[in-house]
């Protein structure tokens, strides 16, 4: 599970920027080659089950809770099992309804809800008012909840009538609508969570096309179909079974041979050549998901900014994204990519790749060799990335004690228990703008890597959610992204691909803008 501290450190000291780089990138076209030509490795496919969809998935969740879950990954897992108030359009994050038919600010402190009529949770439980309020009120006041910074603006919620919900605001947020469409506004039963004692971690009940049926930790997580799901027509699939293949290629293998159906997190550098087989389709892309590195700036060495610009300034993000991504991914020195809305091309500079600047900051802070402790995820690819940053680090003075582990475990690790001052990881996507820096950056939020507040950053997280037009919060944004990015609070990497490899026996597969994959429309060809 994890890396020898000694390995890391070795590599750190003894890797040549040039031939490692190359090292890597024929490590990974000769594991492509593998994959498709020889099958045989693989074994025998397993018999085709109609009815059955099977996807190999390279995480475990962190939980089965939408707010208690403290990986991004665990998206994948929530959507079979909870609908959410608000859905979004896959091409462009735009809202649309969902289990609320419309929403109206009825001024701009107040926000009322319509609900979808004649919803039932998968127990039975009706998904009404009081239900949705039972649910808002634990997402923002439950001692357990990871996502209170997403519902920070409400002030109250109260059900107004059987299927109609006003939500009171301590100030302006047009943001909630699409907020809505994530973690905070999936729907789970009152019943089941007060029967678990306030706990579904292992024990889900939502309002989604598939209800749960069993999860092996580090195996499968399996699902049902939900015949009383308001929309008839979903799931397209009888039985969903989440597949965890934790070495990505593994699960690519297994798609090639038959022995799954989909396989998400495909690495970029296997994509021509899963393309050219003519076993699988390939879907390639572009999304949010943005590669970075969470920095406990609270303590040394990176509660000196300049420290902290140097670990940035070190990085040459275009020799790493053809490293590690083959160069399809997009260098990232913001937030948002250069096609987002929110994307401000002035911002672009401050952190771009500046060795000489490096090292005079380096000894500016009277500290020209650094050392760190960090940690990352344990599949190949992250061990990929962590080798290449290494090297870039080592060349302006920085060495590091590495380690990695599982993504539930590395998250805790670093955010729970600080035991290490950086962690190679990411940020996956939200269907709303403001909702990523208010994950980093807010006060409160967990995920704050030096859970210190940043000054200036909680007005301009304010601002941001406030306009009411998106001139006024790609403004507000940019107020935010700057003072995080001259702060240098975090290292932006590259932002993703996504790309997701499925066999021919599928159909109604559709990616979308946030790369977190939804399987309600698949079914088997002919049925």
């Amino acid at each position: 599970m994890t890396h020898g501290d000694e390995a890391a450190a070795s590599l750190a000291d003894t890797a040549r920027p040039s031939y490692r780089r190359r090292q890597l990138m024929g490590a990974s076209l000769a594991g492509v080659g593998s994959l498709v030509f020889d099958l045989a490795a693989s074994g025998q496919a397993q018999a085709q089950q109609p009815g059955v969809l099977r996807v190999a998935i390279n995480l475990n969740p962190s939980t089965l809770d939408p707010i208690t879950g403290r990986s991004g990954g665990d998206h994948q897992f929530l959507y079979p099992l909870y609908d959410t108030l608000v859905q979004w359009n896959p091409r462009t994050l735009e809202p649309q309804p969902g289990l609320a038919l419309s929403w109206t600010y009825k001024d701009d402190n107040t926000l009322v809800l319509v609900l979808r009529p004649s919803v039932i949770f998968h127990d039975g439980t009706p998904c009404d008012a009081e239900a949705v309020k039972f649910n808002l009120d634990r997402a923002r006041l439950d001692p357990k909840s990871n996502i209170k910074v997403d519902l920070s603006t409400l002030e109250s919620v109260e059900a107004s009538g059987a299927l109609t919900v006003t939500i009171k605001l301590k100030t302006p947020d047009r943001s909630l609508p699409q907020i809505f469409s994530d973690r905070a506004g999936m729907m789970a039963s009152p019943t089941a969570i007060k029967a678990g004692g306030g706990s579904i971690d292992r024990a889900p009940v939502g309002a989604g096309p598939w209800k749960f049926i069993k999860w092996e930790d580090g195996s499968i997580v399996g699902y049902e179909a939900f015949a009383n799901h308001w929309n008839k027509g979903l799931p397209k699939t009888d039985r969903l079974e989440m597949r965890v293949i934790t070495d990505t290629s593994s699960g690519v293998r297994s798609v090639l041979a038959g022995e799954n159906d989909l396989v998400v997190a495909v690495p970029p550098v296997q994509k021509l050549s899963l393309e050219r087989s003519g076993k699988i389709k390939v879907f390639a892309t572009p999304s949010l998901y943005l590669h970075m590195i969470y920095l406990d700036y609270s303590r040394p060495p990176f509660n000196d900014v300049r420290v902290r610009r140097a670990f940035n300034l070190a990085i040459d993000r275009v020799a790493y994204n053809k490293a590690t991504m083959a160069g399809l991914g997009e260098p990232a020195t913001t937030l948002y990519p250069k096609s987002y809305w929110p994307h401000d091309p002035s911002l672009t500079g401050i952190l771009a790749y500046d060795p000489d600047k490096a090292r005079a900051l380096l000894k500016q802070a009277g500290t020209p060799e650094i050392s760190f402790t960090g940690i990352a995820y344990a599949d190949q690819a992250a061990t990929q990335r962590v080798e290449v940053l290494l090297e870039m680090w080592r060349k302006v003075g920085f060495t590091a004690k590495m380690r990695s582990g599982a993504v539930a475990a590395a998250s805790d690790a670093f955010f729970f228990q600080r035991q290490v001052d950086v962690f190679l990881a990411a940020i996956t996507p939200r269907p709303d703008p403001s909702m990523v820096p208010g994950t980093l950056f807010g006060k409160t939020s967990p995920y704050n890597g030096g859970h210190l507040e940043i000054a200036g950053m909680e007005a301009a997280l304010t601002a941001s959610r406030s306009g009411t037009t998106q001139a006024e919060r790609k403004l507000a944004l940019s107020k935010v992204q700057r003072i995080a990015i001259e702060e240098a609070v975090f290292v932006p990497l590259l932002f993703d691909v996504s790309v997701i490899a499925m066999n021919k026996r599928f159909t109604g597969f559709e990616p979308n803008l946030l790369g977190r994959p939804r399987f309600e429309q698949m079914a088997a060809n002919g049925k």
